[in-house]
């Protein structure tokens, strides 16, 4: 059975000298550009409630941005913040947004054309929209792995630890549309860190390459990223002076995906996408210190028939996302990170036993990972009912 998928997508370039995020040891803004940011809408519409996934070449939204940005949508398309996924890629090659006292007039600017070119993407791809079948494929990738290193002394370290929790695999979600570019929806948990606190060059990372070099090379498909739960997981990279990792990497990295996006589309098989439902549901967790202040997890469900995409609000430990497909009643499912706004980090309860920077800047409780899990489960299946 088909619905309607349209797509959309609008350039979101900073000019130079902007604030970068991603590491709070660069001060000074950007210098260059290697590649051009976008955002990307995909709109999906079964003639009842359409819902748009969006898609930015961003490293994050905070909660309150994403709030605002949602409340934009809702007046330029009518579109409610339940029918509105916000994901960012999670790059550190990218600007700010202002969202963390680092606003000026310049931030300030960016993020209102930011916001319009958003609606506009929305409004483009809603126009495109044509009828589609579906179809979910998975390829091998390997481009990074768990970064949480544990060095002899006991003491975890920011670096490479390929025995721990990751995914080596790219999932696409694809689209085939009558008389338009068919759409590659792909998806794998790894930061945008291959580049480090040493570069201002602006650049989507290597996810931004893949699909440079997909559409190079499959010039009548269209691809768009959307970030899964890679918050202790990192690209492949060498240390160079002052931070880590080359543009050379990046890019070879940006290859090996776009060639596992294409081994994923010539595997897919074909889903129902009926019936198609979203289920958005807020729960409280508890802060880390005492007297803290109380986080609200966002989790963002979508029913495309035979399929389940759910999504958090926080950087997201990998082990969320296996446990969500573990427990779904879906024939295949999507878990993501970095959607609707951004928490901080979500660690397993064991992470917060051994340390780490992820452990040391959260700001919610160990308690948070079975209560996260548990609605994970309870929603995945309240979706299938």
């Amino acid at each position: 059975m088909a619905i309607l998928v349209g797509h959309g997508r609008c350039d979101i370039t900073p000019p130079l000298g902007i604030g970068m995020v991603g590491y709070a040891s660069r001060k000074e803004g950007a210098t260059g550009v290697h590649d051009e940011l976008f955002v990307q809408a995909v709109v999906l519409d079964d003639g009842a409630a359409p819902v748009a996934l969006v898609a930015y070449d961003l490293c994050l939204l905070t909660p309150a941005l994403a709030t605002e940005f949602k409340e934009a949508i809702r007046q330029a398309t009518g579109l409610t913040p339940e029918q509105v996924f916000l994901n960012t890629s999670h790059t550190h090659a990218g600007p700010t947004l202002g969202g963390y006292g680092d606003v000026t007039e310049q931030v300030l600017a960016y993020r209102t054309v930011v916001i319009d070119q958003t609606i506009e993407a929305i409004r483009t791809a809603r126009a495109d929209c044509v009828p589609a079948t579906f179809h979910v494929g998975h390829a091998p990738l390997d481009i990074g792995c768990n970064r949480r290193e544990t060095l002899p002394g006991g003491r975890v370290i920011l670096g490479h630890d390929p025995n721990g929790p990751t995914v080596h695999q790219v999932t696409v979600w694809l689209f085939s549309r009558l008389d338009r570019p068919d759409l590659a929806v792909f998806s794998t948990p790894m930061h945008g860190t291959t580049l480090g606190g040493q570069n201002r060059i602006l650049s989507a990372e290597w996810m931004g390459m893949a699909i440079q070099y997909f559409e190079r090379d499959y010039p009548n498909l269209r691809a768009v990223f959307l970030q899964g739960c890679g918050a202790n997981q990192d690209p492949y990279y060498t240390r160079v002076e002052g931070g880590r990792g080359t543009f050379a990497e990046l890019e070879e990295h940006g290859r090996k995906t776009a060639i596992a996006i294409a081994q994923a589309v010539a595997a897919v098989r074909p889903l129902d996408p009926s019936p198609m439902r979203v289920v958005l549901r807020r729960i409280g967790l508890a802060p880390k210190e005492a007297g803290g202040e109380p986080q609200t997890l966002i989790l963002h469900g979508l029913r495309l028939g035979e399929a389940a995409l759910l999504s958090l609000n926080a950087e997201t430990f990998v082990e969320f996302a296996q446990h969500g497909e573990a427990v779904s009643p879906a024939v295949e499912t999507l878990i993501l990170g970095y959607t609707d706004g951004n928490i901080g980090y979500l660690c397993t309860a064991n992470a917060h036993k051994e340390g780490g920077y992820e452990a040391g800047t959260t700001r919610v409780a160990p308690e948070s990972e079975a209560v996260a899990k548990a609605a994970i489960g309870e929603l995945l299946a309240e979706l299938q009912r």
